[in-house]
């Protein structure tokens, strides 16, 4: 049966009307409001990339990467898995303003509580580790972006399908990041500077979120309780293991690549990771706007939630596949105009990894449109933890003998795992998105 027909057939049905409502005009707009953000990822690194490349030199910049990746893991600890599990929660209950308002209140009160937690470990580590000791100032400045993802409440906007406040705030505070960095950053000195812009503007953007979001959905302070609080976390505990999972491969690379060489060769690679991340970061919208859909869907229909998510998958795997041939052909042009040649190191290190657009756009379907809706949270915390696990065993045996590309090569290996991994676990859960689409 073509998918037309299927549609077609179930037209008259409630259900399907609003899903076809929802996924053309609700995810749409959203996913547009969200498009303006990623434009601001995708160009303002574009434009202070070349410029901060040249004026901090490989050791300046690979410093700040560095401190970045170890702030990464805490930024992830405080995140909790509340983007995922909150934005789930409130897109269920999203009509219920009482209950919407009491979810809202204790997950920025554990936000908060692991804000000061993450405070905590990041002096004892510093204190601990001589190579964070090296750039303690730069993580003290760099936890400004903690602090405001815990204040941002992007979980809450994306719950009740409401991006557009979103696109703006964030759009305003990096246009601000970048004029402080062409007027203040001018000499290799200035890492402290840079990172300051940072965490400065991440504050702000979260302090102008939560106010915003108080106004636009009329929040009250009502009594949080530690079992809310509590509940909170429990919730959000298995996602929260899927994220710190994540973060071995991803968001901590250059901190690992730190520990195991120098300042230098994170400078290539976190160069490599930025110029990739940024071309991912077109897809990423289209996956923040369909996730709180698909959670709806799919407790109203598993038939029509794997027919939505095989669109998808065709969709998502295309333009990934299209970034990541893109990448791979241009990588020494990019390099050659956007870095210099003192970053030539970076082009095998771009091409690596420049097949992670096409497998995180897969997985991203498999994993976060699908498994996460239908409640295969442990199932995909497994995989993705056996996927860190496995990223920083191969770093160990790759980096010394191949710096910058040998934790090219281990990302991208964890990202294959990744994929392949979860395909076979939902066609062992019978959700397989492959072959004929039966009506249900």
């Amino acid at each position: 049966m073509k998918p037309e027909v299927f549609v077609q057939s179930r037209g008259r049905s409630g259900v399907s009307q609003s899903i076809r409502t929802g996924l053309r005009s609700t995810v749409a707009r959203n996913a547009a409001s969200l498009y303006l953000i990623e434009f601001a990822n995708y160009i303002v690194p574009l434009i202070t990339v070349p410029y901060l490349v040249r004026v901090l030199g490989p050791a300046g910049y690979g410093a700040v990467a560095f401190a970045q990746g170890f702030v990464n893991y805490l930024m992830l600890f405080v995140e909790y898995g509340f983007n995922w599990s909150a934005t789930r929660k409130i897109s269920v209950c999203r009509d219920d303003h009482e209950v919407m308002n009491r979810i809202a209140c204790h997950v920025w009160a554990a936000k908060g509580l692991l804000s000061l937690l993450g405070l905590g470990i990041l002096l004892l580590l510093t204190a601990a580790l001589p190579k964070l000791r090296e750039v303690y100032t730069l993580l003290l400045a760099l936890y400004g972006t903690v602090l405001g993802n815990a204040l941002f409440p992007s979980w809450l906007f994306q719950g009740m399908e409401r991006m557009v406040a979103i696109s703006v705030i964030n759009l305003g505070m990096r246009i601000a990041v970048l004029a402080g960095v062409f007027t203040l950053v001018d000499r290799p000195e200035d890492t402290v500077v840079y990172a300051a812009l940072i965490g400065a503007g991440s504050l702000t953007a979260g302090l102008v979120g939560a106010m915003t979001a108080v106004r636009i959905f009329s929040l009250k302070c009502v009594s949080v309780t530690r079992a809310g609080i509590w509940e909170a976390l429990k919730e959000g505990w298995v996602l929260f293991l899927s994220m710190a999972s994540v973060g071995l491969y991803t968001a901590g690379n250059p901190f690992i690549l730190g520990i195991l060489t120098n300042h230098t060769v994170v400078g290539y690679y976190s160069v490599a990771e930025k110029i990739v991340k940024a071309m991912l970061g077109i897809l990423t919208p289209v996956s923040q706007a369909a996730y709180p859909r698909f959670s709806k869907l799919a407790a109203e229909s598993k038939e029509e939630t794997l027919f939505w998510g095989r669109r998808m998958l065709f969709l998502m795997g295309g333009a990934g596949f299209g970034l990541s041939l893109l990448i791979f052909l241009t990588a020494p042009l990019i390099v050659g105009i956007l870095l210099g040649a003192q970053y030539r190191p970076s082009i095998v290190a771009i091409k690596i990894i420049s097949f992670l657009p096409f497998l995180v756009a897969v997985s991203n379907v498999l994993g976060i449109q699908l498994m996460v809706p239908f409640g295969m949270d442990r199932g995909f915390t497994l995989i993705l933890f056996a996927a860190g696990l496995l990223n920083v065993s191969l770093a160990v045996l790759l980096v010394p003998p191949w710096q910058a590309a040998g934790m090219a090569i281990s990302v991208l290996i964890s990202e294959i795992f990744v994929t392949l991994a979860m395909s076979i676990f939902l066609i062992y859960k019978n959700c397989t998105l492959w072959g004929k689409m039966v009506r249900p």
